[in-house]
């Protein structure tokens, strides 16, 4: 057991802040004007704040993250947002469900900075970092709790595509609640909004159940198990919904990212990126680089619909049975650990994802 301890601790999945202590919920009421005119919107949150005993398992989960540092700013009590530009009047929003989980939040910058209309859905309805969006940014804060399918409904209605970030937490439900169940209601809320793509971030090692990583993360509410029911119900889902299309029905696609030992480091960029299919390796890779494949893989649909895929820095892939302890060593491995042949690699996300073979 210490082993697989010691051999896990690198492999942090965007699981892992699940687990980790919460900052008292921040209560608000908020109004929403939409419709062509100005879009305003207003969060007052009143907070509490209680010291929060950390138990042996918070403490554990927080040892994955690799070199994790700095805290998420504090929520603007009040964010005014402008009307949508002429321009952008037709773009329908991507809804980001996990906003305020480390990689939702990356992914909600990295969209900002592309100038796109977003949906940052939470639990509270409220973005975290909302203090740093800055003016002109098109961001419209959300309630949605994945265990709520009504509530799910709303969040995924209208928009061009959602990216799945939640995962389990203390306030906010159990794997199976949250990974499985809650995934499979964002992936019928999308089919009912005919919501083109699904972008679901999981965790590498879900389908290998005698590596180290799965067996120490899935001690955690048996996380690796319901994260893979998960993205089982999701291909089915859709595999179902594309082979029964009636008249002028359209077809609707998904995507599942299984990132590697999630750093805090600053991205560095798709040339550093590879991916895998077949999950039989894994690597470090920081939050903000997977925030972008993500975001980008709503770009190709052609090359990333229907696929499921493993990524990580390539000069730190290595076989699942070692991953974790070159993780710990923050090692280099250049890909010469394991090659298993279905590695991809580019200079641009467009050649990074073509010959992504399809799920089955």
């Amino acid at each position: 057991k210490a082993i697989i301890t010691l051999v896990a601790l690198s492999f942090s999945a965007t699981a892992l802040h699940a687990f980790s202590p919460t900052p008292a919920v921040l209560q608000q009421q908020h109004s929403i004007r939409s419709a062509s005119s100005a879009l305003q919107l207003r969060a007052t949150a009143e907070s509490s704040s209680s010291d929060v005993t950390k138990d042996t398992s918070s403490t554990c989960r927080r040892s994955f993250l690799v070199g994790a540092s700095g805290t998420v700013a504090a929520a603007a009590l009040s964010l005014q947002q402008p009307a949508l530009a002429a321009d952008d009047t037709k773009k329908q929003p991507i809804c980001v469900i996990g906003c305020n989980g480390r990689t939702g939040t990356e992914v909600v910058k990295y969209l900002i900075a592309k100038n796109e209309p977003i949906k940052a859905t939470s639990r509270t309805g409220e973005y975290n970092d909302a203090a740093s969006v800055p003016a002109g940014a098109m961001l419209e804060q959300l309630v949605c709790d994945v265990t709520d399918p009504k509530s799910v409904q709303l969040a995924c209605a209208g928009t061009s595509a959602v990216i799945f970030a939640a995962s389990a937490s203390k306030s906010g439900g159990t794997p199976s609640a949250v990974d499985n169940a809650g995934l499979v209601n964002v992936a019928k809320a999308c089919m009912d909004a005919n919501v083109p793509h699904l972008v679901v971030v999981s965790s590498g090692a879900v389908t290998k159940p005698s590596s180290p990583v799965y067996q120490f993360l899935n001690l955690f509410g048996k996380i690796m198990e319901e994260k893979v029911k998960g993205e089982d119900a999701v291909r089915k889902l859709y595999a179902e919904h594309n082979a029964n299309l009636g008249e002028g029905g359209q077809k609707l696609t998904y995507t599942i990212i299984r990132p590697g030992g999630l750093t805090l480091d600053p991205p560095r960029g798709v040339a550093a990126i590879e991916l895998n299919q077949g999950d039989t390796k894994s690597g470090r890779l920081a939050r903000a680089d997977v925030a972008q494949l993500c975001v980008e893989s709503l770009n190709y649909p052609q090359v990333t619909g229907e696929t499921t895929f493993e990524c990580y820095d390539a000069d730190t892939g290595a076989p699942l049975a070692t991953v974790g302890l070159s993780n710990i060593a923050k090692k280099k491995t250049d890909g010469e650990v394991f090659v298993s042949g279905f590695e991809r690699k580019g200079s641009t996300y467009e050649e990074l994802f073509t010959g992504l073979q399809k799920d089955v």
